[in-house]
């Protein structure tokens, strides 16, 4: 009930009794006159509607500023009109209105519009709320319609130039068991497995062991990139974090042109993909949701790759870059062909000289994508 509705009960009872107790027609007319009023409006919003919405979002993941537009279809089922409605949408801290036109009995009509995508997140977006109100403006309804659905809103992807396959690092090429599987380099023997090419065949050690063992060779020349991004807050402002979130996920979609095998590495000991990943959706997906955490440490990640079976490029990204850190960059030269380095600060620094190690420093997304496609293939 508003509090016109609250108002009118209340006068119409108070004259009622008035009346009554002073045997005075006038305000008997009056209290019942408006307690009328008010029983006809309560009885049009608790009438059962009619009106049925559907509502669909296109597309459920979409780039940081991009359209996603919710799409509703309603109908009225019923014999008599549906008068003019608002369906109000909430998201997020946001509530998204549409008006619903009148609709005679049986009439369709669908409605477009556009959900706010300004930030970077998750966002579960709950029902079409419409609200019902008497001609008297004293009591209003709201009923939800359509169902929950779940929304990616991506961060930005600048067009970075991807990276180059690169040069190898010895004769043979990296290779180890993760390899793709190929006919260039012999990386070891295995045992048979159903399917596999019978020209592989070692026929000498298969003699030898008493079972069949076949040929495991490497595809050396596939590009693999490892990204590396540093959340810990205190190397950013909240404005250049979501900067560096923007040239993560940008790194990653460059690094995978062409189906290339990604692994991203966070700081809080997150590691998502690897040399068998060839879809980059999963970690843009993680990107997606990411927040910044103290927990960690960049030159623990850093300390941990030492350990692995390195790749082509090696790329990361933080804030307010510590000189120190780039010497655990410096000593994964051997592991990687091409380490990058970016830092996005809220100004932009004199750039650092490390041998063997490029650094870029800008002050947002915008000007770290400029420096990368002028400095990436040098």
């Amino acid at each position: 009930m508003t509090p016109f509705g609250v108002g009118a009960l209340l006068v119409g009872a108070a004259a009622l009794i008035i009346g009554i107790a002073l045997d005075w027609l006038a305000f008997d007319l009056i209290g019942i006159g408006l307690l009328t009023v008010v029983v006809l409006g309560f009885a049009f919003v608790v009438r059962p509607s009619r009106l049925v919405i559907d509502r669909e979002i296109q597309p459920p993941r979409v780039p940081k500023g991009s359209p996603a537009i919710a799409f509703l279809t309603f109908a009225n089922r019923g014999r008599w009109a549906v008068p003019v409605a608002v369906a109000t949408q909430p998201f997020g801290a946001e509530r998204v209105r549409t008006v619903i036109p009148r609709l005679r009995g049986g009439e369709r009509g669908t409605r477009a519009y556009r959900l706010p995508t300004t930030h970077r997140g998750i966002f579960d977006v709950p029902p079409v709320e419409v609200t019902r109100r008497d001609p008297f403006q004293l009591f209003q309804v709201s009923r939800k319609h359509g169902r929950p659905e779940r929304i990616w809103v991506y961060p930005r992807v600048l067009h970075f130039r991807a990276l180059p396959a690169g040069r190898q690092r010895h004769l043979e090429g990296p290779s180890s068991d993760t390899s793709p599987q190929g006919n260039i380099t012999f990386h070891r023997l295995r045992e048979y497995a159903a399917g596999d090419d019978l020209r592989l065949v070692h026929w000498r050690s298969s003699a030898r062991a008493g079972r069949l063992l076949v040929k495991h060779n490497v595809d050396t020349s596939q590009p693999y990139s490892v990204v590396v991004f540093d959340q810990r807050p205190a190397r950013y402002t909240e404005e250049s974090f979501e900067q560096a979130v923007d040239v993560v996920a940008s790194v990653l979609v460059a690094a995978s042109a062409n189906k290339a095998p990604v692994e991203l590495r966070l700081t809080n000991g997150t590691v998502i993909g690897g040399p068998r990943l060839l879809d980059v959706t999963a970690l843009i997906d993680h990107m997606t949701g990411v927040r910044s955490d103290p927990d960690g440490s960049l030159q623990g990640q850093l300390t941990a790759l030492r350990r692995s079976h390195g790749g082509t490029s090696l790329v990361v990204v933080t804030g307010d870059l510590a000189r120190p850190e780039l010497h655990y960059v410096a000593a994964l030269r051997r592991r990687f062909d091409r380490v990058v380095v970016i830092a996005v600060r809220g100004k932009t620094h004199p750039p650092m000289d490390v041998p063997g190690v490029r650094v870029i420093v800008g002050k947002d997304a915008d000007e770290v994508h400029a420096a990368w496609n002028l400095q990436v293939y040098r």
